[in-house]
């Protein structure tokens, strides 16, 4: 059982696409394995996508389930863990949160894989961070028989994605669980994402140094001792010790927590060139290349002022260019894409051809074969 988590601190460098193609050909080469995804962005790209993409209405089909009752997203779950974990009703039940996409995509929309189960997001994310972030802070427990509240408010919060993710565990026998977040580190929803999920997938441009200084930046906010995440929680648990108690005065069962450990970083959007005697899509062009070594080189040299070990994997990927926005716009991942066969696109004519001849089977090919090869690492 393993849990990923994709947080970036910068959006526009696919993140969400990056999630869900991960995700997919994860499932895809596990037929075996349980796989769930868990969509923590306001934006909805993957729940989107998931249920359908622009052309079989996926947005509407997000829509559907914030107004269907009771409300099948990630905020209403979020919610009932605000109003009743501290007030002494307990916790939701995550189970009742999941899922299955193929159920309410698009008779004509290409199937997903069978063993893929989401929690859907939800637009209206962002009201709920204000309960998060203003959970009041229960007076100190005491009298004569102690009695009252007793609990983190920063903690209590940031432990409700992590007992989801346990809850799945527990289910499942065999469960790889993917969660897609905001990119924004103040916001107490990333928080959520970043403490459920035991490994971290961050990614970054190289044609874009703005993000590969957002994984500097990252890696600092989520580590430091001083000041990052980690340093946070650990000071939170020092001052308000377990057990913890609800307004009932039962005892919070709340799950361990901690911040996700650096496993993936993924050089993403590349532009492929061919060394001297090799066949396309060998390698990056050079200055991508360049630029790899660079992040390689100063995410080590970050990991080392933290005193944290070199043991990430470092890959990259493919610019999609019109076939990822083929994937997009269906909601389906590469591997679904045929040669020779027509499907639905954002253009005046609404139709893409995949050639059988030219340059376009060696691209296909390529693209599947370095997402596959990432995703194998997983």
């Amino acid at each position: 059982m393993t849990s990923y988590v994709t947080w970036a601190n910068k959006g526009g460098i696919g993140k969400s696409t990056l999630s869900f193609q991960l995700a997919l050909k994860y499932a895809r080469l596990n037929t075996n394995k349980k796989v769930i995804i868990i969509d923590m962005s306001p934006q909805c790209d993957v729940s989107r996508m998931l249920l359908g993409g622009g052309h079989f209405n996926g947005e509407q089909k997000i829509l559907d389930r914030m107004t269907s009752n009771p409300r099948l997203t990630i905020y209403r779950y979020l919610e009932a863990c605000v109003n009743d974990v501290p007030s002494g009703r307990g916790w939701p039940d995550s189970l009742s949160y999941l899922i299955e996409p193929n159920s309410f995509r698009d008779e004509n929309a290409e199937k997903l894989p069978d063993n893929i189960s989401m929690v859907c997001g939800d637009f209206d994310l962002e009201r709920v961070t204000h309960s998060l972030d203003n959970l009041p802070q229960p007076q100190p427990r005491g009298g004569r028989v102690p009695s009252g509240a007793h609990y983190s408010a920063y903690l209590l919060p940031r432990t409700f994605l992590r007992k989801m993710v346990e809850d799945f565990e527990r289910e499942y026998r065999d469960v790889t669980i993917f969660i897609d977040t905001d990119p924004y580190y103040s916001v107490v929803t990333t928080h959520l994402g970043l403490l459920a999920a035991d490994r971290l997938i961050s990614a970054y441009s190289p044609s874009s140094q703005a993000s590969q200084y957002a994984v500097y930046r990252s890696l600092e906010f989520l580590y430091d001792p001083n000041y990052g995440l980690v340093q946070e929680v650990n000071t939170q648990r020092a001052i308000y010790g377990t057990p913890w108690f609800d307004s009932l005065n039962n005892i919070i069962t709340t799950p361990n927590i901690s911040v996700a450990n650096l496993y993936m970083v993924v050089s993403n959007m590349n532009t492929p060139q061919a060394g001297r005697g090799q066949p396309p899509y060998s390698q990056p062009q050079k200055l991508h290349r360049q630029s790899q070594q660079e992040v390689i080189s100063r995410i080590n040299g970050t990991l080392s002022s933290l005193g944290i070990a070199h043991d990430y994997v470092h890959d990259y990927l493919w610019d999609l260019k019109r076939l990822g926005l083929i994937c997009d716009y269906n909601g389906f991942d590469l591997a679904t894409i045929q040669l020779g066969e027509n499907y639905a696109e954002p253009s005046d004519d609404g139709n893409y051809y995949v050639n059988t001849t030219g340059g376009t089977p060696i691209q296909l090919s390529s693209y599947n074969a370095r997402i596959e090869t990432v995703t194998s690492k997983l």
